[in-house]
C-alpha cells in the first residue's frame, strides 16, 4: 500500500485531535494510578503520551476513519472493495468493452488499487484524492500496468495515469485513462462497487 495526497485540512486537524487525546489519557491514566495508590516496577514504563497517541492513530487509520466517514466528520471517501465494470481503449476505435474488475485496499492514509482484465493487471504507484473539485470527488494515480501471457503481442509493460470521478449517491467510479509513450492509449472506465 501506498501514502495518497489529499487536498483538505483534515489530516492535520485529527492528528492533532488525536494528541490531545492522548495527553488526556496519559494524564488519566497517571491519575487513576495515583488515586489507587498503585506504584508500578521500576521496570515497567508508564503508558506515555507517545504511546497512547500511536495506538489512538493505528485505530483511527485502520478502522475508526470509516465510522467517522458515515457521520459526516472525515471527508476521505472510502472506496474500499471490488468495483466491476469496463473499459474501452483507443486501441480498437472504442469499438468493444473489455470487462475489468477494479480492487481497492484503502486505510486513511494508504491505498492499494489493482485493475484487472482478461489481458492484463496493473497497481498504482502514486494516489491522490481531490475533494473540493467542482465536479465532485475524484481519484487519480498513477499505474505500471503489466500484460498476462494471453495478451496480445503489441502489449508490453507500460505506465499510465487514471482519473476517476466517485459518485456516492451511484456508488460508482467512472473515469479515463492514458497510458505512456511504448502505448499512447486511451480510454473510458465505468465500475459500480458490489
Amino acid at each position: 500500500m501506498h501514502p495518497y495526497s489529499i487536498d483538505t485540512e483534515e489530516r492535520k486537524n485529527i492528528l492533532l485531535s488525536l494528541a490531545i487525546i492522548g495527553v488526556a489519557f496519559s494524564w488519566s491514566f497517571y491519575k487513576i494510578l495515583g488515586n489507587y495508590q498503585i506504584s508500578l516496577p521500576w521496570w515497567v514504563e508508564s503508558p506515555s503520551i507517545l504511546f497512547f497517541y500511536g495506538v489512538l492513530f493505528i485505530v483511527f487509520d485502520k478502522w475508526a476513519w470509516k465510522i467517522f466517514g458515515r457521520i459526516g466528520f472525515v471527508k476521505t471517501p472510502n472506496l474500499n472493495g471490488e468495483w466491476n465494470g469496463d473499459l474501452k481503449t483507443s486501441f480498437d476505435e472504442h469499438s468493444s468493452e473489455v470487462k475489468a474488475t477494479l480492487k481497492i485496499f484503502q486505510d486513511w492514509t494508504k491505498i492499494k488499487i489493482i485493475l484487472i482484465t482478461k489481458g492484463s493487471s496493473s497497481y498504482n504507484e502514486t494516489a491522490s484524492f481531490v475533494i473540493e473539485a467542482p465536479e465532485g470527488i475524484h481519484l487519480s494515480y498513477q499505474y505500471i500496468n503489466e500484460p498476462k501471457s494471453s495478451a496480445t503481442k503489441t502489449m508490453r509493460i507500460h505506465r499510465g495515469t487514471a482519473r476517476l470521478l466517485f459518485n456516492e449517491k451511484e456508488n460508482t467510479l467512472v473515469g479515463e485513462y492514458y497510458s505512456g509513450r511504448d502505448r499512447q492509449n486511451f480510454g473510458s472506465l465505468n465500475f459500480k462497487r458490489d
